[in-house]
């Protein structure tokens, strides 16, 4: 790990022992995260809310990670690598922002620093990539020569050669290397070598790069990495320059990117917990499904302007509404048989969905925060028309294991 490195937990207040730069840096990031949720103190005591991740702007490195525990003291680097392990299982099981290539653990002894992890995935994938064969692609050429090859431009010959019948204005097209695909992953690698502090990621990257001997460092910029196509002849290049292009964009909210000076990958924790909460129940088979995309007016005003439900996650049984569910990411504290810590906001939305989507199950699902598991509960909200079945339940997500999972749901949800 970088002895500069800065880890924090999300929404966790750590008091730091910070140089004025570090703090001018940090301040700095309230404008890519939010003001309201960099919160920074005369003392040194730092919280980041919402986001999780990582930041990195000179010699200031970041990284944000999401809470684990609450209730047990455990080692700093041990409580560390299983929050980096909770990260990483969530990114790769919701696909979030697809990175698709994480590894299923990490080892006592391996590195957790995203950003580096991060770096280090982004090598491999040149390397393995570009070691199986070259993106070439054809380049249209103007130009005038002595040789005559492909077609002669007849209207540029004339204004270009009015005199000299030794040369030809030609058009052709050229399989080059020197192409947008690959200018944009040598310039993000090259920028990378700047960044990373891990010296086997510095050998890894310039390796990478002896493959991209062709390619030319070119000035990036939103539009040109927009202007990409990809094609049944370029696909395989398609995972490596979405990594190069989240490095550019610095995958932060407000779409701040393309600045030079920061590196950043930042995601918001709630929506990835969602995320990852839709696929763990989309797999749990015989006739359920889950979707996540679904909305519906919910209060029509006079002026014709409606407000919009949209839960997190409805089940389905046979394309028949069942289940409306909401992912928290936060601790409900389970106590003396109780959950302690539930937001009676989140009790009247479900209550709200349940009315608008005419169902009468819903469900509030949280991370498990402890070793121990707390059992599920059943809530009954009451209005005169019927009963609605609240249930509150904890995942564990400290393991890869979707179809356990996607079990244990359906278990407690009763389907």
């Amino acid at each position: 790990m970088s002895p500069s490195l800065i880890t924090v937990f999300e929404d966790r207040q750590k008091k730091l022992s910070l140089s004025d730069s570090q703090k001018e840096d940090i301040l700095s990031f309230r404008e890519i995260i939010g003001k309201n949720n960099v919160r920074l103190g005369y003392d040194g005591t730092l919280q980041i809310m919402h986001y999780v991740g990582f930041i990195s702007k000179g010699t200031t490195r970041l990284q944000i990670l999401p809470k684990v525990y609450e209730d047990e003291m455990l080692d700093g680097e041990k409580e560390k690598r299983e929050s980096m392990s909770v990260m990483l299982n969530l990114l790769r099981v919701s696909e979030f922002n697809k990175p698709k290539i994480l590894p299923d653990q990490l080892s006592s002894t391996s590195n957790s620093d995203i950003l580096e992890i991060f770096i280090s995935l982004f090598a491999d994938m040149i390397f393995l990539t570009y070691s199986r064969q070259m993106n070439r692609e054809y380049i249209d050429i103007l130009e005038n020569s002595q040789f005559i090859k492909g077609k002669i431009d007849f209207t540029s010959n004339l204004r270009t050669n009015p005199i000299r019948k030794d040369q030809h204005v030609i058009k052709y097209q050229s399989f080059e290397d020197d192409n947008v695909i690959n200018n944009v992953i040598k310039t993000v690698c090259t920028r990378l070598i700047r960044i990373t502090q891990e010296s086997e990621n510095k050998k890894n990257l310039k390796k990478a790069l002896m493959l991209l001997d062709d390619a030319v460092e070119m000035t990036l910029s939103k539009e040109v990495i927009n202007s990409v196509r990809f094609t049944k002849l370029n696909m395989p290049f398609k995972p490596v320059f979405e990594m190069a292009k989240m490095f550019f964009f610095n995958n932060a909210p407000e779409g701040y990117y393309g600045d030079e000076t920061v590196c950043s990958f930042l995601l918001p924790l709630n929506e990835l917990f969602e995320q990852y909460l839709y696929k763990v129940l989309d797999c749990m088979g015989e006739g359920y499904s889950a979707r996540n995309d679904q909305k519906k007016r919910f209060i029509v005003c006079e002026d014709d302007k409606s407000k919009v439900v949209f839960p997190d996650v409805i089940v389905y049984f046979q394309k028949k509404i069942t289940y409306i569910i909401d992912a928290k990411y936060k601790n409900p504290k389970y106590e003396n048989g109780n959950y302690t810590n539930i937001n009676r906001a989140d009790v009247y939305q479900l209550f709200a969905y349940a009315r608008v989507y005419g169902i009468k199950k819903v469900a509030l699902i949280y991370p498990q925060f402890s070793n121990s598991n707390p059992p599920p509960k059943q809530l009954f909200l009451k209005d005169y028309e019927s009963d609605i079945t609240l249930t509150v339940a904890c995942l564990e997500i400290k393991t890869a294991d979707v179809q356990s999972g996607a079990m244990y749901l359906k278990s407690v949800l009763g389907l």
